[in-house]
């Protein structure tokens, strides 16, 4: 089974340039926890991916930054994991337990985002593949034992398949 059977087709999109009141509130309406962040609305070049956990960590991080006054651009994450509609379920499975992430965007030869994979697309295949779920779902969320930051980025950038590793901005990392 690949990607594009079990996807999220055309997920909710924002741009670098929004407000996260913008992304939050497509999350509030969509019952989602991650946006995919494109370049632009017309040819959905994926640049990025902002989740709940980021808008609320960057907020509080920063004395309870006004969410209209935060673009995006400031606290999503760059380099973003992801796959392709034809890549195997497994591949997806794997590249979100090794990096301990709960979705994974889908883009096609052009970069664009057409779909997301969630954990709750995953177990719409239960039955068929309930014990690769389930160590998936166990590799996601075993804390892993304290290590130095820059040694878990370079582990997680070697552990998988798929595209790029999940960083935060510079400008996050260095005031943390």
């Amino acid at each position: 089974m690949n990607c594009n059977e079990i996807m999220t087709k055309n997920p909710k999109m924002c741009i670098p340039d929004d407000n996260i009141a913008v992304a939050a509130e497509l999350m509030w309406d969509y019952d989602c926890g991650s946006i995919p962040v494109v370049k632009d609305m017309d040819n959905r070049e994926l640049v990025g991916i902002i989740t709940d956990r980021d808008i609320a960590m960057h907020v509080v991080k920063h004395a309870y930054a006004h969410p209209c006054e935060v673009k995006v651009n400031d606290c999503m994450s760059t380099n973003v994991i992801f796959c392709f509609p034809e890549d195997p379920i497994e591949s997806a499975m794997k590249a979100m337990e090794s990096n301990q992430i709960h979705r994974i965007p889908i883009v096609d030869q052009n970069n664009s985002c057409i779909g997301l994979v969630s954990m709750s697309d995953l177990v719409k295949c239960s039955g068929i593949m309930d014990d690769q779920i389930i160590a998936m779902m166990r590799g996601i969320y075993t804390r892993r034992p304290d290590e130095p930051q820059a040694d878990v980025e370079e582990e997680k950038a070697d552990a998988t398949e798929p595209t790029k590793i999940d960083e935060k901005k510079e400008s996050d990392k260095s005031s943390a």
